[in-house]
Formats: C-alpha cells, structure tokens, sequence
C-alpha cells in the first residue's frame, strides 16, 4: 500500500475541524477533508442492502424506469488505484425485511418490542463486531443487552446471549474461535462467556474480581487463546478457548513499552502477534505470541497519522494496521512501523461516514467490518490489493 496524501501540508497545519468554538469539530479536519471530496466526487452506495448498493426506481407516467447505476465509494479517488472500497451495511432485520421500519429513536425510548408481530430488530447501540469461519456476523449491542447475528447467505437474523443461564446485560467484546465458539464479554457481569453456534453456554471466564471491565477481544486461532482488554484493569488477559483457563496476564498502568492506560481493543495478525489499543496512551502496541513487548507507534494529535480517541484495530493478511478513531470519525491505516498509508471516513451518515465508530474486525478475506455506533449500524468495506507492476 503506498502513502496517499490527498491534503497539502498548509491544511496539516492548521487547527482542525472549523473553529476553536466548536468543541465536537475541533477533531482532524484534515482527516476529514479527503473523505468529504470523496463523498462529493464519488456517489454514495446506499448502506441499506447487504453485499450490494441500493438500486432505486423512479416512476414517470406509472412506468418505472431503470434507476441510474450508483457509483461505490472508494479511497483513494481517482486516478489513483483503489485500495478501499464500500461494500454494505447492517443495521438489523429491516436490511432482510423491508415490510416494516422500525425507528431507532422509539427503540431508545420504549425499548424493544419482541411481540408485535413483524417489527424488526435494529441495532441500537453496537459496540464489538466478528466474523466467524462459516461467514455468520455478530455484532454485540449494549443497549439491547443481546448479540445480533447475521447471516447475509441466508438472509437471515437471529440472536444470542439472550436466554438463560447466560444472559447478557451490556455485551462489549466479541469473538469467535476457529470451532465456532463465540465469546462475548459482558461489562456488567465482568465475566466473558462462550456459546456455541446454537446459543447453548459453553464456558465463563472470570471468578469475582478477576476483570473489571472487559470490553475488546481477539482470537489466536493456532494457540488456541484468548485475549480480553480490561480497561479499568490497564492490563490484556489471556485464556485458553478450550476450557478459558487462565494462561497469562499482559501489562498494568503506566506510559512505558508493555505498559496500559485504558486498553480498550486488541487484535491478532496471522503470525500470533497481539496489537492492543491503548486509548489513554494514545498510542498503539504490539507483542510477539508470547506476550513480550515488541513494537509502539502513536501519539496525541489532530493531524493525519495522529491518535485522539483510538478504539477497533485490525490487521490485514499483508500486516497493515487498522485504527478507528472516535473522535477523528474515521480509520487510519498504518505499516507496521506506524507510518500512515491511509485514512477513510469523515463524520455523517452516509456510506463511507462515521460518527463515534468502535470495534472493528478484519475477516479472512480482507473485509474490513467497522462498528458505527452512532450511526446504529455496521459498515463494511474491502481492502484490495495492490496492482501488480
């Protein structure tokens, strides 16, 4: 992936996002302005059907007419070659049912209606997203108490963790074991459980005191681990997925390499390497499969290549680092020396559009799942090779 600076150096330099008035905005408008020239160069994918843009007819005489092909988002524009481009979004039942919308805002208000016949669930406030094996999403929501599960083959949405004798409260972390396990942290219970793909509890991770507030976790499939970030703790937990022994603990607080000040998510790349945010730090770290430190990169800023409020990360299988920032409204792309590559994503609704985005999971095909929790929504995009030369 090659460096992309689609802004001069005198915008770098200047405060960022409109005026020093306008606290929200004062968050990296030069991260910004690339993503806004994109959305008005580029048409917007409608983020309502999964794995394809909404294609929309207009009615003229009571005949309809083909609606005009909508061009996808993609990152960097042209001419240069595309190394990211939008793919879809989830937001709940209403993406595989159209019968029936439902609002967000009523189910903030009034909760969740189970009973009325044809209401879709929605998401209301994600929080962690993975994939597993068989291409089943799940998407904890700590609103709805629940983990959304889809499954865009079957176009088809069900849930988990929402029966006894393991039922959620506030799911936070996601993950899911190469058998299909799937762990789910609860930041109230502080416990971290595994169900099977039906739902059944498998196991629970974590006697009283032993996490505190577990939020972001990864699977390293070939060892067989666990990793739970507990942000209160300032340390990493590992686990065995096959009977969530404990198997080592990572970190504790301070500002040194291998050390946490509000670790919130963690990832591992295919060589069993673990990157861990450490949101307070501002700055992002990674260990070797042992868990000896082995690499920082990051500081606090409002420019690009700068972290302010770093939260998902995910590696892709070439080592590029993904960051979703909360405050920046978007994701950066690191080498694994930290240097920035790339950046996508502005603050709106629109595809390609962020406001507060959370986890983030990176799956086998270099499908990048980002958690746009003030949008109510996941949106999905594809990391593309670079051409051949």
């Amino acid at each position: 992936m090659t460096t992309t600076r689609p802004i001069s150096l005198e915008t770098v330099s200047r405060p960022a996002y409109g005026g020093p008035n306008t606290p929200r905005e004062r968050v990296l408008k030069p991260l910004v302005l690339f993503a806004i020239v994109a959305a008005t160069t580029v048409a917007a994918a409608a983020p309502g059907g999964p794995g394809r843009a909404e294609e929309k007819k207009k009615t003229t005489n009571g005949k309809s007419a083909a609606a005009p092909v909508e061009r996808v988002p993609v990152w960097p524009l042209p001419p240069e070659p595309t190394r990211i481009r939008y793919v879809t979004s989830y937001r709940g039942a209403d993406d595989f049912n159209a019968k029936k919308k439902t609002s967000r805002w009523r189910t903030l208000v009034f909760g969740q209606d189970d009973t009325a016949p044809g209401m879709p669930d929605q998401l209301v406030k994600p929080y962690g997203v993975a994939v597993s094996p068989s291409g089943l999403i799940y998407v904890s929501d700590t609103a709805s108490g629940r983990v959304f599960v889809f499954d865009a083959e079957r176009q088809a949405l069900t849930f988990l963790g929402d029966r006894q004798p393991a039922k959620l409260a506030k799911p936070t972390g996601i993950a899911v074991a190469p058998s299909g396990t799937v762990f789910v942290a609860d930041a109230t219970h502080n416990r971290v459980f595994g169900y099977s793909p039906a739902g059944d509890l498998v196991v629970a991770i974590g006697r009283d005191g032993d996490l505190e507030s577990p939020a972001g976790m990864a699977i390293d499939g070939g060892r067989q681990l666990l990793y739970v970030a507990d942000a209160r703790k300032h340390q990493v937990f590992c686990y065995s997925t096959v009977d969530g022994a404990a198997v080592r603990t990572i970190g504790r607080r301070g500002s040194e390499p291998g050390e946490f000040n509000f670790p919130t998510n963690v990832s591992v790349d295919k060589e069993g390497r673990l990157y861990v945010t450490d949101t307070l730090n501002f700055r992002i770290q990674s260990f070797d499969p042992d868990g000896r430190p082995r690499h920082v990169f990051g500081t606090l800023g409002d420019t690009p290549g700068s972290l302010n409020r770093p939260k998902g990360i995910g590696v892709d299988d070439e080592g590029h680092i993904y960051v979703a920032d909360s405050s920046f409204n978007n994701f950066q792309i690191f080498d694994q020396e930290g240097q920035l590559l790339l950046y996508v994503g502005s603050v709106g609704s629109g595809a390609g559009e962020f406001f507060l985005p959370a986890g983030l999971f990176i799956d086998a095909r270099n499908r990048v799942y980002v958690v746009d929790q003030g949008n109510a929504r996941v949106q999905v995009f594809q990391y593309l090779r670079a051409p051949a030369k």
